[in-house]
């Protein structure tokens, strides 16, 4: 361990110091309020912290809505940003969802935007006007820590905005908070040694997911409607199943990445992560995408490839790929049934055409996503650990990530051989079957109890060929989701193991089931309107009717 850094624990005992201190002591909960409680969905509208109005505010409405009454003048821009502050402070007192905490920074914000307004009522509002947005511990925030959870980066505040802090913050949002991740940023949770685990709103002995998993903890509590991830492997996508809402992982670029913390190998151009929106509804991840995409998102990041948003429509009847499972590891029951559901739904509306497709080659793709992800074995990652003293954490153990070895610039480039021939392979697949978009599980399971989880291929083959993928929700676990026997698993022991997961529904009840819709690469305008057309059809009676505990 380096002399320049102090050990993890003190380091840890530090950061968590100073986040508790951010919250105001009248906005503390007494651990009565919750102490032995599973599911705390419904504690932040009566632990008595919020008032009406803050109820209203932070839970009838999605982020589309609140920005149309804040530009209507319904409310002032410093009332919704207290009310998300307030409701964000209560989240991570009951799932530990927070990083680095900015409300009295966010409330002064505010506070200029509505003066700036009353000076000048007749300018016009930027498209996100007053919106509070949260985000990812990974992006770099102007004066705070990118720590992403490991002590080796703590006390090391950004020099300076990332590109989509930047970009956000002209759009007219409020920047209120960062969100919990796993060590390392590559498990399903989001776990560290610096800020502890984040715990599952519905069920505490579960995942919230990862890497974007405070996000999702925080969203699925309204403590925020609209955040930004990012996705490598699954990491919008995975929270958003875990916690019953909305994830959109765009194509690589797309969304200003500059500024963002990642802690795979840099200088490599193999499978990379992007930056995407996290939210209640898929207008909001429109809204989102459509924002950014018609901004000159090219002054805020090098790297980013300046796609316009073109209002187009897409296909009047739509072709969707249906593929139940990836080839690897068979759906538990509760995901067969969630996708049946919501696929005789669709095959009932004169709108949408269903093709059954088999995925090819999944087994081989997901091993150089693993591949890509560990070019220099596992000592690029244990260095960060070891300079102070970190012990792994139960999750990214059990994956096995830290045992693969790392590959020659040979190796590198068989990858990017192979990464090519898989994608001329699919592109065929879409045109061959002239589909608009697949959908399948975005994973064998829905959310499981913490540190279980070892797979990424249902979302990870999306990244590696860098198709643009978002997840709906659709139903919860029934009562009558019994388990059945492990010779339903079709692909062999590790399937197995996976399959042997879901127990049933004592454990498992109300647990979400989602959908995963996927879209061709670049063509995220058109996946965002095929997928508002899914889940208009599926969710036509009401997602709260669907979710509801």
């Amino acid at each position: 361990m380096g002399s320049a850094f102090k050990d993890y624990k003190i380091l840890a005992a530090e950061k968590q110091l100073q986040r508790s201190s951010k919250i105001p002591n009248n906005w503390l909960i007494s651990p009565s309020e919750f102490r032995g409680i599973s599911n705390v969905l419904k504690i932040p509208n009566t632990c008595g912290i919020l008032t009406d109005l803050e109820i209203e505010i932070t839970s009838k409405y999605d982020a589309t809505a609140l920005v149309e009454r804040l530009k209507e003048g319904v409310w002032s821009v410093e009332e919704v940003t207290v009310a998300f502050c307030k409701r964000a402070a209560i989240a991570q007192q009951l799932v530990n969802c927070l990083t680095e905490i900015f409300f009295e920074e966010a409330i002064e914000r505010a506070r200029n935007l509505d003066r700036e307004r009353q000076h000048n009522p007749t300018n016009d509002l930027p498209p996100l006007y007053g919106l509070p947005i949260s985000l990812k511990d990974s992006f770099d925030v102007s004066g705070y820590d990118t720590s992403t959870g490991l002590g080796c980066y703590v006390n090391q505040p950004a020099q300076e905005n990332s590109g989509t802090a930047a970009l956000l913050l002209d759009l007219g949002v409020v920047l209120y908070c960062k969100t919990n991740l796993p060590q390392s940023i590559m498990t399903g949770d989001s776990h560290n040694n610096i800020f502890g685990r984040t715990l599952n709103p519905r069920n505490s002995a579960f995942t919230a997911g990862g890497s974007t998993g405070g996000e999702g903890a925080l969203i699925a509590l309204r403590g925020s409607v609209l955040g930004v991830g990012t996705d490598i492997g699954g990491s919008i996508r995975v929270p958003s199943l875990c916690n019953g809402i909305y994830g959109f992982r765009p194509s690589v670029g797309l969304v200003p990445h500059g500024g963002v913390r990642d802690l795979t190998t840099p200088g490599t151009t193999g499978v990379l992560s992007s930056a995407g929106p996290i939210a209640t509804s898929i207008r909001d991840c429109s809204l989102f995408l459509k924002s950014v995409m018609q901004a000159d998102t090219w002054k805020y990041d090098s790297t980013v490839i300046p796609i316009p948003w073109n209002g187009t429509k897409g296909s009047q009847k739509l072709r969707i790929g249906l593929v139940e499972d990836d080839g690897l590891y068979t759906p538990s029951p509760p995901v067969r049934r969630g996708l049946k559901a919501a696929v005789d739904l669709l095959r009932a509306s004169s709108d949408v055409e269903v093709i059954p497709l088999t995925l090819p080659n999944t087994k081989d793709h997901n091993a150089a996503l693993i591949a890509y992800f560990t070019l220099l074995g596992a000592g690029h990652y244990r260095e960060q650990f070891d300079r102070t003293g970190e012990p792994v954490i139960p999750s990214l153990k059990r994956i096995g990530l830290l045992e693969v070895e790392g590959t020659d610039l040979k190796g590198f480039f068989d990858l990017n051989v192979q990464r090519a021939a898989a994608a001329k392979s699919y592109l065929k697949l879409f045109r061959e079957n002239n589909i608009d978009a697949i959908v399948m599980p975005p994973a064998a399971h829905t959310t499981i109890p913490h540190d279980t989880g070892t797979t990424l291929s249902y979302t990870g083959l999306w990244n590696y060929l860098d198709y643009p993928a978002v997840v709906i929700p659709v139903d919860r676990i029934r009562d009558s989701d019994a388990a059945d026997d492990l010779s339903h698993a079709k692909y062999g022991p590790e399937d197995q193991k996976v399959y042997s997961l879901y127990s049933g529904p004592e454990l498992y009840r109300d647990a979400p089931i989602c959908i995963q819709v996927i879209g061709y690469k670049y063509a995220d305008e058109a996946l965002a309107s095929t997928a508002a057309v899914l889940d208009s059809i599926i969710n036509a009676k009401g997602r709260e009717d669907r979710l509801q505990v």
